[in-house]
């Protein structure tokens, strides 16, 4: 299992499958390096999902991020992985 807090300072580190957390570093279509995340917060158990530094949506569910993370791979330059997605 990755260390979740180099993914994101609240990240919780567990080991259920279903508390999966990533992120993933790219080059966009636009030229400009973006990221996106998704961890379960420590403090609320709650699932965060976002681009950037945009407001996470909260309880994403894993197979949408999962799909997120897979269109990422098919259509970007993918700088960095790190995590379970």
């Amino acid at each position: 299992m990755t260390d979740n807090k180099f993914i994101h300072p609240l990240a919780r580190n567990s080991e259920k499958k279903s508390e999966k957390s990533g992120k993933i570093r790219f080059i966009h279509s636009d030229g400009k390096e973006h990221y996106f995340y998704s961890v379960i917060n420590d403090m609320t158990g709650d699932r965060m999902t976002a681009f950037d530094l945009s407001a996470p949506s909260i309880n994403d569910e894993t197979g949408y991020v999962k799909s997120v993370f897979r269109n990422i791979r098919k259509n970007a330059q993918v700088l960095e992985v790190i995590g379970d997605f």
